[in-house]
């Protein structure tokens, strides 16, 4: 409850006469903070409090600063309809939310609300009324045409261009597919995975091989797609790629390797690097090891 001082309710003086309080005594009840009250015992909260604020210094509240806050005219908020949230008759208990509401203190929950619902009609009103004045002045404005519209920028534009046709006038929006992308980049990279491409070189160097590798292939693939079909058509179109496509090199399998090795199984007393360096398909010179079964083929008596 505020005092008259503040717009309503009964001043200080007025209460403490009606409670039958004494001057510094504190209401029965009150939580705050009052020194040396917990070494008192034998008397009332009402008398204890009374002599402890002669004997003890107590820092008295200050005065409000600024204005007296005013009231709010209940005929500017909007009557209850049925439809709209925030109205003159706010019901205590609410939680539904308020703007503003969480930073009032000190009156009653009708009065704060009375005052968070005025100030919130009131700036979406102001604001409103900006945004329109501001359309309207823009639509008062005409309208601004295109630079190029204008034919002597188009003729100037044009004999630029035919006085400089080495340099380009626009930049290239599309970059070129084989340009290594920066290091960091996270997406797929053809051929520097499952090759040596990406061996003991940089992140540059090695994607610009895998790029220029695919691409190769891929042109490499459509050369081959442009003439026709022969059943017996030579290998004057295949070409063999820059990588090695090998799975089993000559220098063996790298130990803890858990893929498949043909004839492992049989092999004992050596080391993993040794026996894998001994199976025929790691010791043959051929690109593939069906390239070898089939020399070994043609090879044996018909």
């Amino acid at each position: 409850m505020t005092s008259i001082a503040f717009g309503g309710g009964p001043t200080l003086d007025q209460r403490r006469s009606f409670a039958g309080l004494k001057h510094g005594t504190h209401v029965p009840g009150y939580r705050g903070y009052c020194p040396q009250i917990k070494y008192r015992v034998g008397k009332t909260y009402g008398d204890d409090t009374n002599l402890l604020s002669t004997t003890v210094d107590h820092r008295m509240p200050a005065d409000p600063v600024g204005p007296p806050p005013t009231g709010v005219d209940q005929s500017g908020l909007p009557d209850a309809t049925g439809d709209n949230k925030y109205t003159k008759s706010m019901v205590p208990g609410y939680t539904g939310y308020i703007p503003r509401l969480t930073f009032k203190y000190g009156n009653t929950y009708k009065e704060d609300c009375d005052v968070c619902i005025d100030e919130f009609l009131t700036n979406s009103s102001t604001h409103d009324m900006k945004a329109h004045d501001l359309k309207r002045t823009v639509r008062s404005y005409p309208k601004l045409q295109p630079v190029s519209r204008d034919p002597g920028v188009r003729d100037y534009l044009n004999k630029y261009r035919d006085t400089h046709p080495i340099k380009p006038i626009l930049v290239e929006d599309k970059r070129a597919y084989t340009e290594p992308p920066m290091p960091g980049y996270q997406g797929y990279v053809p051929r520097i995975r499952p090759t040596e491409l990406g061996l003991g070189v940089r992140y540059h160097q090695m994607t610009k091989n895998g790029l220029e590798a695919f691409k190769h292939e891929n042109s490499q693939h459509h050369e081959i797609h442009r003439h026709p079909v022969t059943i017996e058509r030579g290998d004057s179109l295949v070409q063999m790629p820059s990588y090695n496509r090998r799975l089993y090199l000559n220098d063996g399998m790298i130990p803890k390797y858990t893929g498949y090795c043909p004839q492992r199984r049989y092999r004992f007393g050596n080391t993993y690097g040794d026996t894998t360096r001994s199976l025929d398909i790691c010791t043959h010179k051929q690109a593939c090891y069906g390239d070898t079964l089939m020399s070994l083929r043609k090879s044996l008596p018909v």
